[in-house]
């Protein structure tokens, strides 16, 4: 699997991790949702890794993914930046699988930082 970040999903993902510790993990969050079968990818920053952990490939460097997890993705994704809706987009050539991928920190808080653009909008 190879995982490709577009530069505009470089610099947000770069402004939202700021200083916060870990490495990249493609991470399937599925509390709330039921079953392993219906859950949600979101981007988790991970000290320590788990036996069940892979790593794949990205323009970044290694990410991590859950070994169970990576059957739902293509072999080719993309993280691109959509300014105009302040989201990073989780996506293949055929398809979206978030279209408002947040980063979470080691402690599994969602991590926030608005940018000019949308501080100027709130005005």
């Amino acid at each position: 699997m190879n995982l490709t970040f577009t530069p505009s999903a470089i610099s947000r993902l770069s402004a939202l991790r700021g200083d916060h510790p870990g490495n990249l993990h493609l991470y399937y969050r599925t509390e709330g949702c039921g079953c392993e079968n219906s859950g949600i990818f979101t981007l988790k920053l991970v000290t320590e890794t788990t036996p069940e952990d892979i790593e794949f490939s990205s323009n970044l460097g290694p990410i991590l993914i859950a070994r169970w997890t990576a059957v739902f993705l293509e072999e080719e994704l993309k993280i691109d930046y959509d300014a105009t809706s302040n989201v990073l987009i989780l996506k293949s050539d055929g398809q979206f699988y978030n279209r408002n991928l947040l980063l979470m920190d080691v402690a599994n808080n969602y991590i926030y930082t608005p940018t000019k653009k949308r501080a100027e909008i709130s005005n």
